[in-house]
């Protein structure tokens, strides 16, 4: 996809890695946003495009692929929200018998050929590209993503869920310098579901401002006390 924006006004780019399929949110970001122009474009690493500032050249947001277990805090450099685990498939040449089966675990692999392990977060997409040729030619069996092996569909690789591997989750993040910045959370909201009509990035409507451990514990200490009967005093009677 191409820039779409011609002018100086507003506008958002967004960046994401292959098995990502973002139409829906650029859809839906039209049919709120129709003034503001929205473009997005598959890189192998967008975090390296990523803009610190709405007028530099790059990604205003990107969307990344992590390993499952990594920690919940964001990267460093990076402000970003956890979005979903990604199933996980096995490929094979067209003729393995795994294509017999609508899923598997890792144990009915056992025995099988395997390739060298192919980091999907870290791997460019010219070198996962190229395992899969050696997939397409018998030499193993690979482990990817699934969105990322649909991605690279082709009619001489199956692919098959498999668990019983690492997954991968994928997240959307942005610069930290952003992070006031009103655009890129009502796309954030979009893509997590936020309906229009409670929007945080709403014009007029100022962010919620986040309350500490120590401020939730008081305010819920302060409901109990609210909540509870009052001491009768000498001289009076419970009615």
């Amino acid at each position: 996809m191409t820039d779409e924006n011609t002018g100086n006004g507003p506008r958002l780019r967004v960046g994401y890695v292959p098995g990502v399929q973002p139409d829906k949110w650029l859809a839906r970001w039209r049919e709120r946003n129709p003034r503001v122009p929205i473009s997005a474009r598959r890189a192998g690493d967008p975090r390296a495009e990523l803009a610190d500032s709405s007028g530099d050249d790059g990604f205003d947001v990107i969307f990344l692929r992590e390993p499952e277990d990594a920690p919940r805090s964001a990267p460093a450099g990076l402000l970003r929200v956890p979005l979903y685990t990604e199933t996980m498939a096995v490929l094979a040449e067209k003729d393995h018998e795994l294509a017999a089966f609508d899923s598997l675990g890792i144990a009915d692999l056992e025995g099988e050929r395997w390739l060298e392990p192919v980091d999907p977060i870290t791997a460019s997409p010219e070198e996962v590209s190229a395992a899969v040729d050696l997939v397409a030619a018998g030499v193993g069996l690979l482990v990817l993503p699934a969105p990322y092996a649909r991605a690279l569909s082709r009619r001489d690789v199956v692919a098959r869920p498999v668990d019983g591997v690492p997954a991968t989750r994928m997240g959307i993040a942005w610069s930290p310098a952003r992070e006031t910045d009103e655009l890129i959370d009502e796309f954030v909201g979009i893509v997590r579901g936020r309906r229009a009509g409670t929007s945080r990035g709403a014009a007029g409507e100022p962010p919620r401002e986040k309350r500490t451990a120590k401020e939730k514990a008081a305010a819920k200490a302060k409901a109990r006390a609210e909540r509870a009967p009052k001491p009768v005093g000498r001289g009076q009677r419970r009615r």
